[in-house]
């Protein structure tokens, strides 16, 4: 499991999670890196709509780029995303409910996604993988 800050110091309610009951985006893209593109382009709509700076857009987008490699490397045929938006926050929910190997980031992306998002969470159970991950918009002074 990854985290972009260590498990100590993130409490539950402090971990986002998408709401089902509100609007969101649903992708499902073959797990190609040919398709991710796809991903990073709905993704950086989607934080410019909460106002992430063009620093932060540039790195929910390279983020986006390390979780779907992740997953792809697990194996599997389709990789489904969904993004929300939640006050100043994005929030990116991946599975690929087919993969054939368990989620393991690489030191290089695990170092990546701590610098780039504000959390990042991979899980792999019954047969899938997936990750949760949440870019927060910083407050311009």
């Amino acid at each position: 499991m990854l985290r972009s800050r260590p498990a100590t110091d993130m409490s539950e309610h402090e971990r986002r999670r998408l709401d089902a009951n509100s609007t969101f985006v649903e992708l499902r893209i073959p797990a190609d890196p040919a398709f991710v593109r796809i991903a990073r382009l709905a993704a950086g709509d989607m934080g410019g709509r909460i106002g992430l700076s063009v620093d932060e857009l540039d790195d929910v987008r390279l983020a986006v780029d390390e979780v779907c490699a992740t997953l792809i490397a697990a194996g599997g045929q389709v990789l489904q995303l969904r993004m929300q938006t939640q006050d100043r926050a994005l929030l990116i929910e991946g599975w690929m409910p087919d993969a054939v190997a368990p989620t393991v980031p690489s030191e290089l992306s695990e170092m990546l996604l701590r610098a780039l998002v504000d959390s990042c969470v991979f899980t792999s159970a019954d047969g899938g993988a997936g990750f949760e991950m949440c870019k927060r918009a910083c407050e311009i002074a």
